[in-house]
């Protein structure tokens, strides 16, 4: 960034915009943060579900040896 020309009140503003900007930034990527975290973890769950009730059906099934 090359050097501000502006007076100090302007460089104070400037400062204050650029603050406020990369406030909402952070707050903006914290909630999407939250957001992925959220589905990450009802991914998760299904996953487990599906592991779950996978190995309940395999579990269910026996094998009966035939006899002759």
């Amino acid at each position: 960034m090359t050097g501000f020309r502006g007076s100090d009140e302007q460089l104070d503003r400037e400062i204050a915009a650029v603050e406020g900007m990369a406030r909402v930034r952070v707050r903006r990527t914290a909630a999407e943060l939250r957001e992925l975290e959220r589905d990450l973890r009802e991914l998760r769950r299904e996953r487990a579900r599906r592991r779950a009730a996978e190995s309940e059906h395999l579990g269910g099934e026996t094998t009966v040896p035939e006899t002759p």
